[in-house]
């Protein structure tokens, strides 16, 4: 499988340029690799999955609708960004 990058960039108040880059790439030696910020994570296909079902299902029960910021940066089925 090719690798394949996917990238948004989020809030970060802690960062001097009040910014963060969180990046996915699928494909290479992990099949699921996870970078925000600084902080990295290689995981499986199925550990991926999981983390996506906990977090889309914390995240609204907690705060609510996904903000302007991230709505607007989603990647459209098929696209690399």
């Amino acid at each position: 499988m090719p690798k394949r990058y996917f990238s948004v960039i989020a809030p970060a108040p802690w960062n001097t340029s009040g910014k963060a880059k969180i990046t996915v790439r699928t494909g290479g030696a992990c099949e699921v690799y996870v970078c925000v910020g600084n902080h990295r994570a290689a995981m499986s296909a199925e550990e991926a999955w999981a983390l996506w079902v906990a977090l889309g299902t914390a995240l609204p029960a907690t705060f609510g609708p996904a903000p302007e910021w991230a709505t607007s940066q989603a990647t459209p089925p098929g696209e690399d960004r």
